[in-house]
Parts: C-alpha cells; sequence; structure tokens
C-alpha cells in the first residue's frame, strides 16, 4: 500500500505514472516512494536541471509577476496537471487540463490567490519537455529542455530555494 492508498488506487496510480514521457522517470520514482516529493524537497539532485525557487516568498512579496514573465518567455500556456494524491470518492491520482497557467496562477478570490501553491503538484507543458513543480512546502521549480536558464535569467536570487 502506497501513501495510504488501497491496491486498486496504487495500480490506478502507477497506470497514471506510465504516461509521463521517459525523461521524468525519476518524477516516477520519487511519486512511487511514497511521498510525492520530488526535487528539491527529496534532496536528491536532479538530471533535468532544475531551478527550485521559493514560492511563498514570490507570493508574499507580490511578484507573480515573475512567475508570468517564465510562462511568457518560455511560450507556456496550456499545461496537464498531475497530482499523484487527489482523491475524490477514494479514487486515486488525477490529470487536469488547465488552458492557460498565467491566468491560472494569477487567479484571486476574496481571500487571496486561488492557484494550489502549497500542494504536490506537477504542471507539464504540452511537448512533454518541461514541468513546473509545486510542493506543498511553498516551492516552485521549473526543469526540462528549452526551460533551462530562463527562470534564473528572471527570478532573483533572494527567492532561490536554500534546502535547510
Amino acid at each position: 500500500m502506497l501513501n495510504g492508498l488501497t491496491e486498486s488506487q496504487t495500480e490506478e496510480l502507477k497506470a497514471d505514472l506510465a504516461q509521463l514521457p521517459p525523461c521524468f522517470n525519476e518524477i516516477k520514482d520519487a511519486i512511487l516512494s511514497g511521498t510525492g516529493y520530488w526535487y528539491p524537497l527529496s534532496g536528491k539532485e536532479s538530471a533535468l536541471k532544475p531551478a527550485a525557487y521559493s514560492l511563498d516568498k514570490i507570493y508574499r512579496d507580490g511578484r507573480i509577476d515573475l512567475l508570468e514573465s517564465i510562462l511568457e518567455k518560455a511560450e507556456i500556456t496550456e499545461v496537464t496537471a498531475f497530482h499523484p494524491f487527489w482523491h475524490e470518492h477514494s479514487r486515486g491520482s488525477k490529470w487536469k487540463t488547465i488552458a492557460d497557467m498565467k491566468s491560472y496562477i494569477c487567479e484571486r478570490d476574496d481571500t487571496g490567490y486561488n492557484f494550489p501553491w502549497i500542494d504536490e503538484t506537477y504542471y507539464f507543458d504540452k511537448s512533454g519537455s518541461r514541468i513546473i513543480y509545486v510542493s506543498h512546502e511553498g516551492t516552485i521549480t521549473f526543469a526540462g529542455e528549452r526551460l533551462s536558464g530562463i527562470p534564473e535569467s528572471i527570478i532573483p536570487g533572494k527567492y532561490k530555494y536554500n534546502r535547510g
């Protein structure tokens, strides 16, 4: 049993993970380890050359424009969100299509931002070669082909995630 999932839910999760491109095998392994954590929370180095930042600080400082700039420069609009442990009536993992990631990260209601920025969620762009990972620890990680270097050129160093 994985992370409190039943055997059938674990099998459903494995089937969902089989849909990920092979370049994301280390993410599959992280999810199947039971925590859902990937870089930087796993503490392991990554072949995907990720760049991790404190999403909590970015939101608190009102600097969502930094994230918007990354999405614009990388030309990322539609993404597929994958949360390995979304449960709905005892169901396992879920996929969700988000037509406009830039709008999605800026949605607000009376209490603040609606973006689920403290949840283990993986956002894959349409090419299947880039990923944005948001952790429950308030971090955001960018990785993958044609995304490398873009966050570093936009986000100031004070937002860089430093483990510990």
